[in-house]
This record gives C-alpha cells, structure tokens and sequence, in this order.
C-alpha cells in the first residue's frame, strides 16, 4: 500500500513538473495559459487517469478504464478553442491551443506511468517552442492585409485594375456605396509576400487623385 502511495505520489509530482515547464515558456511568451494553467491542466490529466485505473482496479471488468481518458480529450478541446482569438484574418493562440492538448497528453502518460515518454514528449514540446520557433521566422510565408479604400462616388476608379498592376493576390472584395457622403468604400484583403509589395500599392493608390483615404486593418 505504501509503495502504490508513493508511485501514485511521483505521478502527480512529475505530471506538475513536465506541465510546469511547458507552463513557463508559454508564460514568458506571454500567453494566457501559462504556468498555473499549464501545470494545473497536466496535474488532473494524471489524477483522472490513476483515477480510471482505481476505478478498474475496484470493480474489475464492468468497468472501462479508457473512457474517462477518452473523455479528457473531449474537454481539452474546448480549453484550446477558447484559447483561440480571431479576427477577420488575424489568428492567435493556435500554438498555446496544440500545447494545452499535448500537456494533457503528457499528464494521461505519466498516470499511465510511461514516464520515458512523458518526459521525452516534453522536451520535444519545449524544443519546438523555443527553438524552431526562430527557425519559422526565417522561412518565407504569405502575409495578409485587410484594405479600405475611400474614394469620391462621382469619380470612377478601378481598384481591381490598379491591384492587377501590383504584385499582391486578392482574396475578398466588395464595394459599399455611402450615398449621404458622396463616397464610395472598396473592402478588400489581400495576399502578398513582403511589406514592401503592400506599401507599392499604397502609394499608388495615395497619387489617384480620385482617393480619399486608405486604411490598413
């Protein structure tokens, strides 16, 4: 009784430490689910998995141990959408959200007692978001603008032959015609590979004499 004591004890220490250490590089990086959540989250993966071991243990055959495992997947899932922000095209909290499911991953490990690989998962986890994070930022990637274009509703201009003449793709549009105000509203988000494309455009469209004002969302 002693040494199950002692095993189960290990579990819920180790389970918080690995938890704790993923916790601490999200925190420095400034993420809500932090060190507290991360640890916390790992720690009751652990607990509901021994428990579902207990459970078959007790009542032998009548009972499925995989189930309240099964079932933690299910509630991490809503953990990591809320973790998830969106907006229009911006997306954040998407890496945080992956961790808070492998954190629970590694918590049900360690109540399985396959410490090896509890820990080996975390220090993968800790590598990939402490260095290839830096190796990421590195490779070319396509980024994305949201663009308002004001213009005088009198005057005719052709933002889609404009943008033709730029290097940048588009991906939505739609035009709001703001009669009271005589003025005309192009709504677009656009594709492109460097900043420099995207301030190319501007400019061109800051010389139409036809252009109130541009924003950039």
């Amino acid at each position: 009784m002693q040494v199950m004591f002692l095993d189960e004890l290990f579990k819920l220490i180790l389970s918080a430490t690995l938890g704790g250490l993923i916790g601490l590089e999200r925190q420095i990086q400034g993420q809500k689910a932090g060190f507290r959540t991360q640890l916390i989250l790992c720690l009751g993966s652990a607990l509901y998995t021994i428990t579902s071991i207990k459970f078959y243990e007790y009542y032998g055959k009548v009972t499925d141990p995989s189930r309240i495992s099964a079932q933690i997947v299910v509630g991490i899932g809503f953990l990591g959408a809320g973790a998830i922000i969106k907006y229009r095209n911006y997306v954040r909290g998407l890496t945080t959200a992956a961790t808070i499911w492998v954190v629970s991953a590694i918590g049900v490990a360690v109540g399985l007692g396959e410490y090896f690989i509890a820990t080996i998962t975390t220090f993968i986890a800790l590598f990939n978001l402490m260095l290839l994070k830096k190796i990421e930022s590195l490779l070319p990637s396509d980024l994305y603008s949201n663009i308002i274009i004001t213009t005088y509703i009198d005057r005719e201009i052709n933002i889609k032959e404009i943008l033709k003449s730029s290097r940048l793709s588009l991906i939505e549009y739609r035009e709001n015609y703001l009669i009271d105000e005589k003025k005309s509203e192009y709504i677009m988000t656009v594709k492109y590979k460097n900043r420099k494309e995207l301030l190319d455009f501007i400019n061109c469209l800051k010389t139409n004499n036809s252009v109130l004002r541009v924003y950039i969302d």
